[in-house]
Protein backbone atom coordinates (compact mmCIF):
# COMPACT_ATOMS: atom_id res chain seq x y z
CA UNK A 1 0.00 0.00 0.00
CA UNK A 2 1.53 3.35 -0.99
CA UNK A 3 2.00 6.36 1.22
CA UNK A 4 -0.57 9.12 0.80
CA UNK A 5 0.84 12.64 0.65
CA UNK A 6 -0.36 16.22 0.55
CA UNK A 7 1.19 19.67 0.83
CA UNK A 8 -1.88 20.98 2.68
CA UNK A 9 -1.65 20.79 6.46
CA UNK A 10 -5.45 20.93 6.88
CA UNK A 11 -5.91 17.90 4.62
CA UNK A 12 -3.22 15.99 6.53
CA UNK A 13 -4.79 16.75 9.89
CA UNK A 14 -8.27 15.78 8.67
CA UNK A 15 -6.98 12.29 7.84
CA UNK A 16 -4.03 11.68 10.15
CA UNK A 17 -4.64 14.15 12.95
CA UNK A 18 -6.14 11.61 15.35
CA UNK A 19 -3.17 9.29 14.85
CA UNK A 20 -0.59 12.04 15.34
CA UNK A 21 -2.30 13.29 18.50
CA UNK A 22 -2.79 9.78 19.91
CA UNK A 23 0.77 9.64 21.31
CA UNK A 24 1.96 13.12 22.10
CA UNK A 25 5.20 11.73 23.52
CA UNK A 26 6.23 9.48 20.65
CA UNK A 27 4.96 11.96 18.06
CA UNK A 28 6.51 15.02 19.67
CA UNK A 29 8.69 15.82 16.65
CA UNK A 30 5.72 15.62 14.27
CA UNK A 31 3.62 17.87 16.52
CA UNK A 32 6.42 20.42 16.85
CA UNK A 33 6.95 20.41 13.09
CA UNK A 34 3.22 20.99 12.53
CA UNK A 35 3.26 23.88 15.00
CA UNK A 36 6.27 25.31 13.17
CA UNK A 37 4.49 25.11 9.83
CA UNK A 38 1.48 26.95 11.21
CA UNK A 39 3.57 29.77 12.73
CA UNK A 40 6.34 30.10 10.15
CA UNK A 41 6.50 32.52 7.27
CA UNK A 42 5.80 31.01 3.83
CA UNK A 43 8.87 29.02 2.66
CA UNK A 44 11.20 30.54 0.08
CA UNK A 45 12.08 27.16 -1.42
CA UNK A 46 10.40 23.78 -1.21
CA UNK A 47 7.32 23.71 0.97
CA UNK A 48 6.49 21.03 3.53
CA UNK A 49 5.11 17.62 2.64
CA UNK A 50 2.82 15.56 4.86
CA UNK A 51 2.31 11.82 4.56
CA UNK A 52 0.34 9.00 6.14
CA UNK A 53 0.24 5.22 5.84
CA UNK A 54 -3.00 3.26 6.21
CA UNK A 55 -2.42 -0.45 6.09
CA UNK A 56 -5.27 -1.85 8.20
CA UNK A 57 -8.36 -3.26 6.56
CA UNK A 58 -10.48 -0.44 7.97
CA UNK A 59 -8.14 2.18 6.52
CA UNK A 60 -6.82 3.30 9.89
CA UNK A 61 -3.68 5.45 9.77
CA UNK A 62 -0.72 3.55 11.26
CA UNK A 63 2.21 5.86 10.43
CA UNK A 64 2.82 9.47 9.44
CA UNK A 65 5.54 11.97 8.61
CA UNK A 66 6.00 15.73 8.43
CA UNK A 67 8.76 16.82 6.07
CA UNK A 68 9.96 20.43 6.32
CA UNK A 69 12.81 21.05 3.86
CA UNK A 70 15.62 21.89 4.19
CA UNK A 71 15.49 20.63 7.75
CA UNK A 72 13.89 17.48 9.07
CA UNK A 73 11.65 14.65 8.02
CA UNK A 74 9.94 13.78 11.33
CA UNK A 75 8.63 10.23 11.20
CA UNK A 76 6.45 8.10 13.46
CA UNK A 77 7.16 4.46 14.18
CA UNK A 78 6.87 2.38 11.00
CA UNK A 79 4.78 -0.76 10.51
CA UNK A 80 6.39 -3.55 8.54
CA UNK A 81 6.66 -2.73 4.86
CA UNK A 82 6.18 1.01 5.16
CA UNK A 83 9.93 1.68 5.15
CA UNK A 84 10.39 0.36 1.62
CA UNK A 85 7.68 2.56 0.14
CA UNK A 86 8.94 5.56 2.09
CA UNK A 87 12.47 5.09 0.75
CA UNK A 88 11.08 5.11 -2.78
CA UNK A 89 9.00 8.22 -2.07
CA UNK A 90 11.87 10.21 -0.56
CA UNK A 91 14.31 9.19 -3.29
CA UNK A 92 11.90 10.23 -6.03
CA UNK A 93 10.93 13.59 -4.51
CA UNK A 94 12.70 16.76 -5.58
CA UNK A 95 12.92 18.06 -2.01
CA UNK A 96 16.25 17.87 -0.20
CA UNK A 97 16.17 14.92 2.20
CA UNK A 98 19.02 15.81 4.51
CA UNK A 99 17.86 14.38 7.84
CA UNK A 100 15.21 11.99 9.11
CA UNK A 101 14.25 11.43 12.75
CA UNK A 102 12.34 8.47 14.14
CA UNK A 103 12.57 5.78 16.80
CA UNK A 104 15.65 3.58 16.70
CA UNK A 105 13.90 0.45 15.36
CA UNK A 106 12.20 2.32 12.54
CA UNK A 107 15.44 4.14 11.79
CA UNK A 108 17.28 0.87 11.28
CA UNK A 109 14.50 -0.40 8.99
CA UNK A 110 14.45 2.78 6.91
CA UNK A 111 18.26 2.91 6.63
CA UNK A 112 18.32 -0.62 5.23
CA UNK A 113 15.49 0.17 2.79
CA UNK A 114 17.21 3.41 1.69
CA UNK A 115 20.44 1.57 0.90
CA UNK A 116 18.57 -1.26 -0.83
CA UNK A 117 16.61 1.13 -3.02
CA UNK A 118 19.23 3.80 -3.77
CA UNK A 119 22.56 2.05 -3.23
CA UNK A 120 23.46 4.95 -0.94
CA UNK A 121 24.18 4.98 2.76
CA UNK A 122 23.06 6.77 5.89
CA UNK A 123 24.85 7.74 9.06
CA UNK A 124 23.57 8.50 12.52
CA UNK A 125 23.80 12.20 13.17
CA UNK A 126 22.27 12.05 16.66
CA UNK A 127 21.33 9.19 18.96
CA UNK A 128 18.82 10.48 21.49
CA UNK A 129 16.73 9.19 24.37
CA UNK A 130 13.23 10.62 24.78
CA UNK A 131 12.18 11.31 28.36
CA UNK A 132 8.73 12.19 29.72
CA UNK A 133 8.20 13.94 33.04
CA UNK A 134 6.58 11.60 35.54
CA UNK A 135 6.58 13.49 38.85
CA UNK A 136 8.67 16.63 39.13
CA UNK A 137 11.28 16.44 41.90
CA UNK A 138 13.10 19.79 42.09
CA UNK A 139 16.80 19.68 43.02
CA UNK A 140 17.36 19.51 46.76
CA UNK A 141 19.29 21.46 47.75
CA UNK A 142 18.65 23.94 44.97
CA UNK A 143 21.71 25.83 43.71
CA UNK A 144 22.14 29.51 44.34
CA UNK A 145 20.15 31.84 42.17
CA UNK A 146 16.71 32.01 40.66
CA UNK A 147 14.92 31.55 37.36
CA UNK A 148 13.37 34.25 35.24
CA UNK A 149 11.84 34.50 31.80
CA UNK A 150 14.20 35.83 29.17
CA UNK A 151 13.34 39.12 27.49
CA UNK A 152 14.34 41.03 24.38
CA UNK A 153 17.45 42.44 26.06
CA UNK A 154 18.72 38.87 26.47
CA UNK A 155 18.58 38.22 22.73
CA UNK A 156 22.36 38.48 22.06
CA UNK A 157 23.16 36.14 24.96
CA UNK A 158 20.52 33.63 23.91
CA UNK A 159 21.80 33.68 20.34
CA UNK A 160 25.40 33.11 21.44
CA UNK A 161 24.44 30.28 23.79
CA UNK A 162 22.13 28.62 21.27
CA UNK A 163 24.92 28.72 18.68
CA UNK A 164 27.33 27.17 21.18
CA UNK A 165 24.76 24.49 22.04
CA UNK A 166 24.30 23.45 18.40
CA UNK A 167 28.06 23.31 17.89
CA UNK A 168 28.55 21.08 20.93
CA UNK A 169 25.57 18.86 20.17
CA UNK A 170 26.30 18.47 16.46
CA UNK A 171 22.69 19.45 15.91
CA UNK A 172 21.12 20.54 12.64
CA UNK A 173 22.19 23.98 11.48
CA UNK A 174 19.47 26.57 11.85
CA UNK A 175 19.27 30.33 11.75
CA UNK A 176 20.03 31.09 15.42
CA UNK A 177 18.47 34.55 15.28
CA UNK A 178 15.18 33.27 13.88
CA UNK A 179 15.14 30.38 16.35
CA UNK A 180 15.75 32.67 19.32
CA UNK A 181 13.22 35.26 18.15
CA UNK A 182 10.52 32.64 17.68
CA UNK A 183 10.95 31.44 21.28
CA UNK A 184 11.02 35.00 22.61
CA UNK A 185 7.69 35.66 20.90
CA UNK A 186 5.88 33.23 23.21
CA UNK A 187 8.10 33.47 26.34
CA UNK A 188 9.82 30.22 25.46
CA UNK A 189 13.20 30.99 27.07
CA UNK A 190 14.09 30.79 30.75
CA UNK A 191 17.38 31.82 32.35
CA UNK A 192 18.89 30.78 35.66
CA UNK A 193 20.87 33.63 37.13
CA UNK A 194 23.09 34.12 40.16
CA UNK A 195 23.38 37.63 41.58
CA UNK A 196 21.74 38.94 38.43
CA UNK A 197 24.18 37.13 36.11
CA UNK A 198 22.78 34.46 33.73
CA UNK A 199 24.53 31.11 34.17
CA UNK A 200 22.23 28.67 32.34
CA UNK A 201 19.28 28.64 29.96
CA UNK A 202 16.46 26.36 28.85
CA UNK A 203 14.01 26.70 26.00
CA UNK A 204 10.65 25.05 25.49
CA UNK A 205 8.50 24.45 22.42
CA UNK A 206 4.97 25.74 22.05
CA UNK A 207 2.42 23.63 23.86
CA UNK A 208 0.57 21.41 21.37
CA UNK A 209 -2.18 19.02 22.46
CA UNK A 210 -0.99 19.25 26.05
CA UNK A 211 2.63 18.50 25.10
CA UNK A 212 5.73 20.68 25.21
CA UNK A 213 9.38 19.68 24.82
CA UNK A 214 12.25 21.30 26.67
CA UNK A 215 15.05 22.15 24.25
CA UNK A 216 17.75 23.28 24.38
CA UNK A 217 19.25 23.21 27.87
CA UNK A 218 22.64 24.87 27.92
CA UNK A 219 25.15 25.88 30.59
CA UNK A 220 28.44 27.47 29.48
CA UNK A 221 31.50 25.32 30.28
CA UNK A 222 32.74 27.65 32.99
CA UNK A 223 29.44 27.43 34.90
CA UNK A 224 28.98 23.66 34.83
CA UNK A 225 29.05 21.39 37.85
CA UNK A 226 26.86 23.59 40.06
CA UNK A 227 23.44 22.15 39.24
CA UNK A 228 22.26 25.13 37.21
CA UNK A 229 21.08 22.99 34.29
CA UNK A 230 18.91 20.83 36.56
CA UNK A 231 17.54 23.91 38.30
CA UNK A 232 16.54 25.74 35.12
CA UNK A 233 15.03 22.54 33.66
CA UNK A 234 13.01 22.04 36.84
CA UNK A 235 11.82 25.66 36.71
CA UNK A 236 10.71 25.34 33.07
CA UNK A 237 8.98 22.03 33.81
CA UNK A 238 7.09 23.53 36.77
CA UNK A 239 5.99 26.49 34.66
CA UNK A 240 4.73 24.19 31.88
CA UNK A 241 2.77 22.07 34.33
CA UNK A 242 1.37 25.20 35.95
CA UNK A 243 0.17 26.51 32.59
CA UNK A 244 -1.85 23.35 31.96
CA UNK A 245 0.64 21.33 29.87
CA UNK A 246 0.67 17.82 31.38
CA UNK A 247 3.14 16.15 29.00
CA UNK A 248 6.61 17.66 29.41
CA UNK A 249 9.30 15.96 27.34
CA UNK A 250 12.97 16.27 26.50
CA UNK A 251 15.64 14.46 24.51
CA UNK A 252 19.07 13.60 25.83
CA UNK A 253 22.24 12.35 24.19
CA UNK A 254 22.23 8.56 24.63
CA UNK A 255 26.01 8.61 25.05
CA UNK A 256 25.95 11.19 27.88
CA UNK A 257 25.34 9.36 31.18
CA UNK A 258 25.58 12.60 33.17
CA UNK A 259 22.57 14.22 31.53
CA UNK A 260 20.58 10.98 31.59
CA UNK A 261 21.12 10.66 35.36
CA UNK A 262 20.41 14.35 35.91
CA UNK A 263 16.99 14.28 34.28
CA UNK A 264 16.05 11.02 35.97
CA UNK A 265 16.79 12.61 39.36
CA UNK A 266 14.31 15.43 38.77
CA UNK A 267 11.51 13.12 37.66
CA UNK A 268 11.91 12.30 33.96
CA UNK A 269 11.50 8.70 32.80
CA UNK A 270 12.69 7.20 29.47
CA UNK A 271 10.16 6.55 26.70
CA UNK A 272 12.31 5.23 23.83
CA UNK A 273 15.53 5.79 21.92
CA UNK A 274 15.46 7.85 18.73
CA UNK A 275 17.91 8.49 15.90
CA UNK A 276 18.48 11.30 13.47
CA UNK A 277 19.77 9.89 10.20
CA UNK A 278 21.64 11.87 7.58
CA UNK A 279 20.80 10.47 4.17
CA UNK A 280 23.48 10.20 1.52
CA UNK A 281 22.31 11.44 -1.85
CA UNK A 282 23.91 11.68 -5.28
CA UNK A 283 26.48 14.43 -5.44
CA UNK A 284 26.80 14.78 -1.66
Amino acid sequence: MPWNTTDHVAKFLSVAGDFVHSRTDRHTMLLSALAGVRHAAPPQGDGPLFGWWGQDGDGAVTAAFVWTPPFLLALSSLPDGAEEELARLVAADSRTAANLMTDERSGRAFAAAWTEHTGLGTHTRLASRLFRLDALTPPNPEPRGRSRLAKEADRPLLTDWYTAFTQEAGDMPADPTAFVDDRLAYSGWTLWEVDGRPVSMAGITRSVSGMARITPVYTPPGERGHGYGAAVTSAVSAAALGSGTPDVLLFTDVTNPVSNRLYTRIGFRPVDDFVMLALDAPGR
